[in-house]
């Protein structure tokens, strides 16, 4: 198993909050989950949880928190005596099913919340979305992380307009296991399809502020449907 780049807790750059703001076991589940994103965890790997608690420098109790953590978001596995390891990435199949139970729940949550949005949610997707601008130009090898936990921000502030937490937190669920993160696993994106999707974001944020929610919603759904991938 490859192992993780020794990386101080309060240094991980994902999560809908500043790691420095979450638990330990919060910030384990960031850490080894942008591992796993990253390819310092290969698909099949055993999961050493010792090796993982000496290169964060913890305890292995919040480290076996974390992975049973992540078992709800497929990023890993577990076998009886044999411990944990990185899961398979999603087949076309499997990640097609993904991408319509998210049309689903995204398109009709933002339908409930339309009305609900004001200037202040503009400018935070106006502001995310030149934040992904310049990941996207920046052309790192590490770019996928930051893109995958800026696009999932975007989109759940467009669930957010509901102001419903019970189904903001549904979406993060969601969100965090089987859409965006396993996307990046799934088929990393280009830097010319990066560009495709901040455009698409451009062009729903110009909907919003035009209060045309019909084309919301119809961009949105085609936006969604975009990153499906083919047999």
């Amino acid at each position: 198993m490859a192992q993780p780049e020794r990386q101080g807790l309060g240094e991980a750059k994902s999560g809908f909050q500043k790691i420095e703001e979450l638990s330990l076991v919060d910030r384990l589940v960031v850490l080894i989950r942008d591992a796993i994103i990253g390819g310092e965890l290969a698909p099949g790997a055993h999961i050493g949880i010792k090796k993982l608690a000496d290169a964060y420098g913890v305890s292995m109790i919040p480290v076996r928190e974390a992975l049973a953590r992540l078992l709800a978001s497929k990023l890993v596995r577990v076998e009886n005596n044999r411990g944990y390891f990185v899961a398979s990435r999603p087949t076309p199949s499997e990640f097609r099913q993904f991408v319509e139970a998210r049309e689903l729940f995204e398109v009709s949550v933002v339908n409930l919340g339309f009305a609900n949005a004001t200037g202040e949610d503009m400018r935070k997707l106006r502001s995310l979305n030149e934040a992904m601008r310049a990941v996207a130009q920046a052309g790192r090898a590490d770019k996928m992380v930051e893109w995958s936990v800026l696009n999932a921000e975007f989109h759940q502030t467009l669930v957010g307009l509901a102001r419903n937490s019970f189904i903001s937190n549904q979406y993060s669920d969601l969100t965090y296991g089987f859409m965006h993160f396993q996307l990046v696993r799934s088929s990393p994106e280009e830097f010319t399809s990066l560009e495709i999707l901040i455009e698409q974001h451009d062009e729903m944020i110009a909907a919003l502020e035009g209060n045309d929610k019909e084309k919301l919603l119809e961009l949105l759904s085609r936006h969604i449907r975009n990153v499906s991938l083919h047999d």
